[in-house]
């Protein structure tokens, strides 16, 4: 039976109904303005993610590249070199995490910047590919800093009423940088010396930097403060973003006394790493972030992603100047749909998204197994054609779900003091998985070809059975209330101190009116 949402709806119509010192529309409101803006800082870490992972595939394309990096043109070593960026997060598994839980998720987004600077300033004067890897493994380390923290950041500070959209949008701003890459090396490719990849390498500085400017201005996390014994801290920065600085707004009283009732009850017990398998809940947590996170990179999507140069040759694509154009559109497209996708995040629900997604990329991953084949044994234009454009609708299917829902949904249903930790669970799942893929793809797309689409159909079908049974629905909810449909426990906690602070706010107001 599939699971569903179950707990607490009573919570989820209260806080739809209490008021809140804001305007509907949050461009017209001061307060939301300044808070959307400053939650920029959190999307620059995405569309810094999407340029440093889609660069692999522009310098690819760029001849001059595989004459500078003397070894790169070897398969094994081009696999290692592309795996090198995701071996980097897997390394940062443990630290990331608690930086982010240790010194605050800010701390954890200067920290991974810093990194990044110096990592890719080093890339810059690389001569071979020895040299290359190892700037790739330190960016990949410093780009999980960043990550954990901007998702967590970004989750905990939203409003109630934007966060489904804005952690949604998220990830699709991923493609921002993947765009930026992919056009940069489009660019610079015909220059006729050693910037044609330079070029696109410096320019990964640019949003790093600005990220790094950005978050000296933005607050840290209410739920984070409240978790390290500064409740006055989170009281204010509540009133100040989700209420214009009114404290005594129903709103801000309801998200104080859920962030407090939930920090209370985590501190019957030490949170360690342990801490993920302690209970029942957490335990389908992990199994959730795992199964997600395998999901995200295991479709299909990492042969284009990461590939798409050698894949376009297989169907007779073989000019840099097409290839790079192709990537190009290709980028934009999938951004549009990205964000289609994140619109529809609380209309449509998590849960739905995720169906959707897998079941229009299982339909055209079959496709594109035929046309490829098809081209394969006749070298029929028209299936190379075909292919290209079942490629193109594949992914559109895989953005408008598994780009923009995962990442909200991880953050969601872990609570404050696990998020940081839980969310690494889920980063190292889907790095592990895009190490594999980097490095079996190539190998495998030179040995069998085609014929290694089977497996991606394979699993699609799992993952649509996965999405069924084992992945509740969470819309509607606050994150304390997403925590109450894995533990009864934060359900009972939550609710009651909510009830208590709004009947209490409801009699202060009743008596100063009487009074009057």
């Amino acid at each position: 039976m599939a699971p569903s949402a179950v707990a607490s709806p009573g919570n989820a119509v209260l806080l739809a109904n209490v008021t809140n010192n804001t305007h509907r529309l949050w461009w017209r409101d001061p307060g939301l303005r300044s808070l959307n803006i400053l939650l920029l800082s959190c999307f620059l870490g995405s569309i810094a993610n999407g340029y440093d992972v889609s660069l692999i595939s522009g310098l690819e394309a760029i001849p001059r590249w595989f004459e500078d990096i003397s070894g790169a043109k070897n398969v094994n070593t081009l696999g290692l070199l592309i795996a090198a960026y995701s071996f980097g997060g897997v390394i940062s598994f443990f630290p990331a995490p608690w930086v982010a839980d240790k010194l605050g998720r800010r701390w954890g987004i200067i920290i991974g910047d810093v990194g990044i600077i110096v990592a890719v300033i080093g890339q810059c004067f690389c001569k071979t590919a020895v040299q290359f890897l190892g700037t790739r493994l330190v960016l990949g380390f410093f780009s999980l800093f960043n990550s954990i923290s901007s998702t967590a950041l970004l989750s905990e500070l939203a409003h109630p009423r934007q966060r489904a959209i804005v952690g949604a949008l998220f990830n699709t701003f991923f493609f921002v940088g993947a765009i930026t890459a992919a056009w940069t090396s489009f660019g610079s490719h015909s220059i006729d010396n050693s910037w044609s990849w330079r070029t696109p390498v410096i320019t990964q500085l640019f949003w790093t930097s600005v990220q790094l400017v950005f978050v000296l201005f933005t607050p840290e996390s209410p739920r984070w403060l409240v978790n390290n014994q500064r409740p006055d801290e989170a009281k204010s920065t509540l009133a100040k973003y989700h209420a214009n600085g009114d404290e005594t707004d129903e709103l801000v009283i309801v998200e104080f006394s859920e962030i407090c009732a939930s920090v209370e009850l985590s501190k019957s017990s030490k949170v360690t790493w342990a801490s993920l398998f302690a209970t029942p809940g957490n335990r389908r947590r992990v199994f959730i972030c795992l199964g997600l996170g395998l999901a995200t990179q295991w479709v299909g999507n990492g042969i284009i992603s990461y590939y798409f140069a050698p894949v376009l040759e297989t169907v007779g694509i073989s000019n840099p100047t097409q290839q790079q154009g192709i990537n190009g559109g290709l980028q934009i497209y999938n951004w549009f749909l990205s964000i289609a996708g994140a619109m529809l995040a609380e209309r449509a629900g998590r849960r739905k998204l995720f169906m959707l997604s897998s079941s229009i990329m299982l339909l055209f991953m079959i496709l594109v197994l035929t046309c490829s084949a098809v081209f394969a044994n006749t070298g029929n234009s028209s299936s190379g054609t075909a292919v290209i454009v079942f490629l193109f609708l594949f992914l559109g299917g895989y953005v408008i779900g598994f780009t923009p829902i995962p990442i909200l949904y991880v953050n969601e249903i872990w609570p404050t003091e696990l998020r940081a930790k839980g969310g690494s669970v889920y980063w190292l799942s889907q790095t592990l998985a895009v190490c594999f893929n980097q490095y079996v793809n190539p190998i495998a797309l030179r040995e069998i070809q085609w014929r290694y689409y089977f497996v991606y159909v394979g699993v699609l079908i799992a993952v649509i059975i996965f999405v069924y049974f084992f992945v509740p629905e969470t819309k509607g909810s606050s994150l304390e209330e997403v925590a109450g449909i894995f533990d009864k426990e934060y359900a009972v906690a939550v609710s009651q101190p909510l009830s208590n602070a709004l009947r209490k706010e409801e009699t202060e107001v009743a008596t100063v009116e009487n009074a009057a």
